[in-house]
């Protein structure tokens, strides 16, 4: 695990672009669909805070993207969010099997970088969740994600 802090204009870029992203979600009519109680403004602006705080760990460009939908975050990477401390990684059905994704855990202005896995890895039965009893998904713990020194690394 990595972690990373981010500076208060930092933080005050990534706010941005997730307010950004937050009026284009209405503008499009979106809703909560997975239901998900901690859902709101400050889960794009905390996932948009996280984006720049691995673009950050990684010492490369964050773009801050508004409707690009699954193309990745930085670099070539997806980056999920979860302010819960032993939150798990979640994939879904339509997450493309060859990416590789990263979580990070926590909110600003600390983020832990947790690890990674390529898509189809966390495809497995073991993983395999419904909580809500709409969208099945899978939930890969943080222990069971590759270290993110391997990333830093180029491997």
């Amino acid at each position: 695990m990595a972690e990373v802090t981010l500076s208060s204009y930092e933080i005050y870029m990534a706010a941005c672009v997730g307010v950004a992203r937050r009026l284009a979600s209405f503008k499009r009519g979106e809703t909560n669909k997975v239901q998900n109680k901690d859902f709101g403004w400050h889960s794009d602006i905390e996932g948009a805070c996280a984006e720049m705080a691995f673009a950050k760990y990684l010492g490369v460009f964050w773009d801050g993207s508004v409707n690009t939908f699954k193309r990745p975050d930085v670099g070539n990477i997806q980056v999920r969010h979860t302010q819960h401390e032993r939150g798990c990684l979640i994939i879904r059905g339509a997450d493309i099997d060859s990416q590789v994704f990263v979580l990070i855990t926590g909110h600003h202005p600390k983020f832990e970088i947790c690890g990674w896995i390529v898509g189809r890895d966390a495809k497995r039965e073991e993983y395999a969740r419904d909580p809500h009893g709409k969208y099945p998904a899978w939930f890969v713990p943080a222990k069971e994600l590759r270290p993110i020194a391997e990333i830093r690394m180029g491997k």
